[in-house]
């Protein structure tokens, strides 16, 4: 490998944005994930100053006339939209995680690191659905023209890497080493993720956000009458709590002592994010300068309830199965879940910043006061770019957010 690779920032300028079109509409009886992800092709489209790439599971019958006919009623032209059909597991619809991962070097060379995939580490290896939904980012970066390979048995997921595009990988021990490759030391997996993303240095934050946390492990907490509350998570991902915004500024969640009062939920949140902050703290970039670091809030709890008959229930139920890894007997009658939410959810493109917001009418007015300080947070971290706050809700019933459905991509391309 030429050791002038490297994986640039999303700060820096982009050419490409993939998704999955969403197999179904309604992730929850009521809430359209549509529409945020139509607003987020839309954005792109007007804003981005990218080519956008829609990839629509052949396995899902009718999905691509079905998105164009969802995107032309929108008022969107399908026809500045690359649409393509790579065939993979029709659940794995947030591309950020195996979309394609394109490096870069100083000549405009690119390279195309493959790790592996394992649904987080719900397929085991060498599974059919595991290995379409590992070559869909080879799949959608060799249609860009890029054909210089790099494979790794490692697994990892786009949504746990951030890079400064400097040599410095940011990413989470827990989830990396001891939920995704628990048969190395993070010595092997360190040398593994320097070798394939060519970095000098990875910052290592501890844990995750409590409640984008594997779900299957154990409930978050319970109600009164003993009912548990789960997260709606089992990503792990940095993405939902610190992102690198500029080559030396990281951006932060973070959880006030008020808040982490309320709840032991965000308390342990707090705990978490205290703890990745004197990591960030300490840390420095390859040529030994501290990082800037800003903070945003962490989003509110919004809950809702899944019954025996719900999509989601029944697909939880199949992942946990009768019991969760703590020994906690699977709720039989109704499931407490905590949406997916996270202000660190944001996808750069260029001159774009597409957030999250919450807040819907007959919701507490705290969820719209954090929305503000998100939005403002974030045009302080890009006071150069339209920040744009998607309602993202819908989309984040289903695990994951903007970001998690997003896979931007930098390729060189000649002029003319």
């Amino acid at each position: 490998m030429s050791n002038t690779f490297r994986y640039p920032g999303e700060f820096e300028p982009q050419t490409d944005v993939f998704v999955e079109w969403l197999p179904y509409g309604e992730p929850i009886k009521g809430y359209d994930a549509l529409k945020p992800v139509t607003e987020v092709v839309r954005n792109l489209i007007e804003f981005g100053d990218v080519q956008v790439h829609i990839n629509c599971c052949p396995m899902v019958e009718g999905l691509e006339q079905s998105c164009k006919e969802t995107l032309s009623a929108a008022g969107i032209d399908i026809d500045v939209i690359d649409f393509t059909s790579y065939p993979e597991d029709p659940n794995s619809f947030y591309f950020r995680d195996n979309g394609p991962n394109v490096m870069v070097d100083d000549a405009g060379n690119t390279l195309v690191v493959n790790p592996s995939w394992s649904f987080y580490g719900r397929y085991e290896k060498n599974e059919g659905l595991r290995d379409l939904s590992r070559q869909i980012g080879l799949h959608a970066a060799i249609g860009l023209g890029c054909y210089d390979i790099v494979s790794s048995d490692m697994v990892s997921e786009g949504g746990d890497r951030e890079f400064d595009g400097a040599g410095v990988l940011m990413c989470i021990e827990d989830t990396e080493v001891r939920k995704r490759n628990p048969g190395c030391t993070k010595e092997q997996v360190e040398e593994e993720f320097k070798r394939i993303w060519n970095v000098e240095k990875i910052i290592w934050l501890p844990q995750p956000l409590y409640d984008d946390d594997d779900f299957r492990m154990a409930p978050l907490d319970y109600e009164a009458d003993g009912t548990p509350i789960v997260g709606a998570s089992f990503a792990a991902h940095t993405d939902e709590m610190c992102r690198f915004v500029a080559r030396d500024t990281i951006l932060l969640a973070e959880v006030t002592e008020e808040e982490a009062a309320t709840s032991p939920i965000s308390a342990e949140n707090k705990r978490r994010l205290d703890a990745a902050y004197e990591v960030v703290s300490k840390a420095t970039d390859a040529n030994g300068n501290p990082y800037k670091i800003l903070r945003i809030p962490a989003s509110g709890h919004i809950q809702y309830i899944q019954r025996p008959g719900d999509d989601l229930y029944d697909y939880y139920h199949e992942l946990v199965g009768d019991a969760f890894m703590d020994g906690t007997p699977w709720p039989e009658d109704e499931l407490h879940l905590f949406g997916a939410t996270s202000y660190c959810n944001f996808l750069v493109c260029n001159g774009l910043v597409l957030g999250q917001r919450y807040w819907q009418e007959g919701m507490d007015e705290s969820i719209k006061e954090k929305d503000a300080q998100a939005e403002a947070a974030l045009q302080a971290a890009f006071p150069d770019r339209k920040v744009v706050m998607i309602d993202s809700l819908a989309l984040n019933m289903a695990g994951g957010g903007v970001h998690c459905w997003t896979k931007n991509v930098y390729v060189p391309r000649a002029e003319g």
